[in-house]
């Protein structure tokens, strides 16, 4: 690395600068010596700090309550015995005198700030790029603390703090997203409420398939995952009645997200056309469907895992991952998917082979078939219960779960691309004009467009601060 010397830029003295002309323009560039030296254009918002200390005096004077404290101490009104030992007079305005800390025995005498002036000074210490900065309630007390007192002013500057639209915009809530757990009840058929979903786009396999379409029953846990070149709604309508109705039956409820490969005429005409009922998800709230969700994760790993030394022909192990994963224990049942949908264990390659058979009559395997398949269909729909009753009230410790009435104000959280100073919740608040908690219908009024949110994408919008008479 080769070190060059700094070229010297010209100084300038004070003669040189009573030599600069106060011209309108913002930015000013002067060439010397081939150094271009520019003054920047600077924007920056007026400040909203219109707090005027100069006016306690004469605003005291103007308040009621001060007034008649006031005239109690200099006149020794009989009253409160605190009175006296609380407020004192210091150059014609009246002070609190407080300690800073509970255990402090040394006192400090602040101003009485009057009603007239508390919306002036919260506005000032919060909404003041410098003075406040939009910080926390404690912050904004720390600094109002030592220098101003009045009545209930703890209160005042929570409700200052809330209403403020940009902090409604922009702060990252440290609770838990609001919303308890919604299990969907068990039914002990299969294949009676089907999952599905896309899984990928993956890397083009030889065969030219780059996704996998996966369904999945919601009560065994069974699992079709089929590879496809394309997403669009005639494959999904087509792949879904030739390997999942044909082969199980048509189910009574369908789920998925509002996908346009789900969410479209084609889907609908089928829907009406085998009689099942088609449920879509919230936007952006992948949980509705967490059964095909989670599989498609555990999925992209195991299939990851084989197809990473083979050109990238991981369609060829998608067959082998599912079975795998079917004939294995499913933690929230405890049976083997095929299990529950076969009434048997599969025979695995590390199976012995049989020594002998035994041949049945087939109406006597099938009343055995149908014992073996209630029994553990009740077995299994008991672990489910007892599994979302644990999971439901561990998701739900400490998890608030607000309910919104028809005509309330909400803030919308943005799920767009946003860079890391853009807003999280909408610039302006939405009505709700529907309500099916956790999800709500909520209307654009200038646009009169309508969206449907769940409770943890939505934020209530405080109303603004009140007037100053009501403080």
């Amino acid at each position: 690395m080769i070190l060059r010397p700094r070229r010297k830029l010209p100084t300038l003295g004070v003669s040189d600068l009573d030599k600069v002309d106060d011209r309108s323009d913002a930015s000013s560039c002067s060439s010397e010596d081939s150094v271009t030296t520019c003054s920047p254009i600077i924007t920056t918002t007026p400040s909203p700090n219109l707090f005027d200390p100069s006016q306690l005096s004469h605003e005291q004077a103007q308040d009621s309550n001060i007034r008649s404290i006031i005239s109690q101490l200099n006149h020794n009104v009989p009253c409160d015995s605190t009175l006296s030992s609380s407020f004192i007079m210091k150059n014609g305005i009246l002070h609190k005198l407080i300690a800073l800390t509970p255990k402090s025995k040394l006192r400090l005498s602040v101003p009485y700030l009057p009603s007239s002036m508390v919306r002036s000074l919260l506005t000032a210490i919060h909404d003041d790029p410098f003075q406040g900065g939009h910080f926390s309630v404690d912050k904004m007390l720390s600094k109002i603390r030592p220098r101003y007192w009045w009545s209930h002013m703890k209160q005042d500057v929570q409700r200052h703090v809330q209403a403020c639209v940009p902090c409604q915009q922009y702060n990252y809530s440290r609770q838990k997203k609001p919303g308890h757990l919604q299990p969907i009840p068990p039914v002990a058929t299969p294949f009676s409420i089907i999952g599905m979903d896309f899984c990928g786009p993956f890397v083009e396999s030889p065969r030219e398939n780059k996704y996998a379409l996966v369904v999945t029953d919601l009560f065994t846990h069974f699992v079709t995952a089929i590879p496809l070149p394309t997403n669009t709604a005639e494959i999904t309508a087509l792949t879904l009645f030739r390997h999942a109705f044909c082969r199980f039956g048509v189910c009574f409820t369908l789920i998925t997200d509002q996908g346009t490969h789900f969410n479209n005429n084609l889907m609908r005409a089928l829907q009406h056309l085998l009689g099942y009922n088609h449920i879509l998800s919230t936007p952006y709230h992948p949980q509705t469907n967490g059964v095909v969700e989670r599989f498609n994760a555990s999925m992209v790993v195991q299939v990851s895992k084989l197809q990473q030394n083979h050109h990238n022909n991981w369609d060829d192990y998608l067959d082998a991952v599912v079975f795998a994963y079917n004939s294995s224990k499913h933690r929230t049942t405890q049976y083997s998917p095929f299990e529950l949908l076969f009434g048997r264990s599969p025979k695995l390659p590390i199976d012995s082979p049989p020594r002998y058979f035994h041949f049945d009559r087939p109406n006597t395997y099938f009343v055995h078939l149908q014992k073996i398949l209630q029994v553990y269909h009740q077995h299994a729909k008991f672990n489910i219960v007892n599994q979302q009753s644990y999971h439901k009230r561990y998701y739900d410790q400490n998890r608030p779960d607000p309910h919104y009435n028809v005509g309330d104000r909400v803030f919308t959280r943005i799920f767009a691309a946003r860079g890391k100073l853009d807003p999280r919740y909408s610039a302006e608040p939405k009505i709700i004009v529907q309500t099916n908690h956790p999800t709500y219908i909520v209307k654009h009024e200038p646009s009169g467009f309508e969206y449907r949110y769940h409770v943890s994408d939505l934020r209530p919008a405080t109303l603004a601060y009140v007037d100053n008479d009501s403080i």
